[in-house]
């Protein structure tokens, strides 16, 4: 099985619209459209499991692929516009959120071919021998996490948030964890009540201890300090169509 990233920035997206900074500048000479943060999960048999859906084109991506679930983490318009979309469809889709009464735009009104299945702190939900486990994080809205067991390792999608609940912490400290990916939206001298830095984010993976950490979820006025100063972050920024086995 293969976990792909469809995206891996922030809601601008990079090459952000009329910004020339070198980030920028580079992603458009190497023809690269990275996206708001979004994965999904490719399943022996070619369906899929979708985490977030901010990408508006999941409906052409997957246009004649099964999709088995989507994964919401929470409903801002850069983690589920393509729902918009996707609701026309002729399958019925099952969508997995927290307990967020207030949705977005008009999705709860009109649900078409989407089943809403609100998930509550630490619920576990299994497909095709695949479970998954909903892990509350701190943003500006409620926000889950998800912890992905395979029958060959452990994935943890850990996007948006500012922290990481004490009971949230300890349940993945008590996991092995083979790859997390953990926002990282901003410098550690932006200061943010919504999402975390590269410093912070770091020591969280510290903390946690998984085999491999990943950042995530960054914009070009992020990554260009790095460009420019020649920083090294301990852990990666991975771009848009990274992906594992799992």
């Amino acid at each position: 099985m293969k976990f792909e990233f469809l995206g891996t920035a922030d809601t601008g997206g990079i090459p952000l619209h009329q910004c020339h900074c070198a980030i920028c500048e580079e992603a458009r000479l190497n023809g690269i459209n990275n996206r708001s943060t979004s994965a999904y999960l490719e399943l022996d048999d070619g369906s899929v499991i979708l985490f977030d859906a901010g990408d508006d084109l999941l409906s052409e991506k997957f246009n004649t692929t099964r999709i088995r679930a989507v994964f919401l983490t929470h409903f801002h318009a850069d983690h589920c516009l393509g729902l918009i979309r996707l609701r026309k469809s002729v399958d019925t889709i099952t969508c997995y959120i927290p307990d967020d009464i207030q949705g977005f735009g008009d999705l709860f009104i009109h649900k078409d071919s989407m089943e809403y299945h609100v998930l509550q702190p630490f619920e576990s939900i299994e497909i095709a021998g695949i479970k998954i486990v909903a892990v509350p994080l701190l943003h500006s809205k409620l926000t889950h996490g998800y912890v992905i067991f395979t029958c060959k390792g452990v994935v943890a999608y850990l996007t948006d948030c500012a922290s990481i609940p004490l009971e949230s912490l300890a349940y993945l400290q008590s996991q092995t964890i083979d790859h997390l990916f953990i926002d990282a939206a901003y410098t550690p001298w932006f200061e943010s009540k919504k999402h975390l830095n590269w410093e912070s984010a770091g020591e969280y993976i510290e903390r946690i201890k998984p085999k491999n950490g990943y950042l995530i979820h960054a914009s070009c006025k992020t990554l260009l300090p790095l460009h420019e100063k020649k920083i090294r972050s301990k852990y990666p920024y991975i771009d848009k169509g990274f992906s594992i086995e799992v």
